[in-house]
């Protein structure tokens, strides 16, 4: 025998309520309910509005004390508008953890005209996540480059690069580098062609760079 509507409605009484196959839906008590009006109440109490607070028969000066309200206090009675206006000058305003975009450099002092190793290291100030790699080389096949490694990590997977292909006007030019922490270093190594350029001069010296871009933790 089939079962009517009744009976399917018994097995689950939600569902039913909700397609309207019942003549008075109750889903049970939500103790969010409570909660949620409470946080309407204390944001209008924030903001001098009490509507909500009347509704609840709450005193609107005691609801300052609410959860929500606490919570708020570091922006004060600050509107939205406002926030974002100082979150221009203080992006991380409101954070617990200072994130700003640093810079970070290898440098490798090469006397030009002669071709040399380069091999040159150095450790960051501060925990960097380097999002892009700048050479300063001068030219094509002025150097070429064949270790480019954060921490542990080699983010130079073949042979050797050409250094010219990381300048500032590079477009697009990415390497999904890992997490350089503080205290650990990171090493460039590679090799100066002997090219000198103009207007450089054979036999003079040239800062030869490596710079990553990226955001680290501000220390204050």
């Amino acid at each position: 025998m089939r079962p009517n509507s009744k009976q399917l409605a018994l097995r689950d009484p939600a569902l039913a309520a909700l397609c309207g196959l019942t003549g008075q839906p109750d889903f049970g008590f939500d103790p969010n309910d409570a909660e949620r009006s409470s946080g309407m109440a204390a944001w209008d109490a924030e903001h001098g509005q009490y509507n909500n607070a009347g509704q609840l028969d709450r005193d609107p000066i005691a609801l300052l004390s609410h959860p929500l309200f606490r919570g708020r206090q570091g922006g004060g009675n600050l509107s939205h508008e406002t926030i974002a206006r100082l979150k221009l000058m203080d992006p991380n305003w409101g954070s617990s953890e200072k994130i700003g975009r640093y810079s970070f450099s290898i440098p490798s002092t090469l006397v030009l005209g002669s071709s040399e190793a380069i091999n040159a290291t150095n450790s960051p100030l501060n925990d960097i996540k380097p999002e892009r790699l700048i050479f300063n080389a001068p030219c094509y096949n002025f150097a070429l480059i064949n270790v480019v490694q954060i921490g542990n990590t080699s983010v130079l997977v073949g042979a050797s690069e050409d250094a010219f292909n990381y300048n500032a006007q590079a477009v697009d030019v990415r390497l999904d580098m890992p997490l350089l922490l503080a205290g650990n270093r990171a090493l460039v190594a590679g090799e100066y062609t002997g090219i000198s350029p103009a207007p450089f001069a054979s036999g003079t010296e040239y800062n030869f760079v490596a710079t990553f871009h990226g955001p680290a933790r501000m220390v204050t």
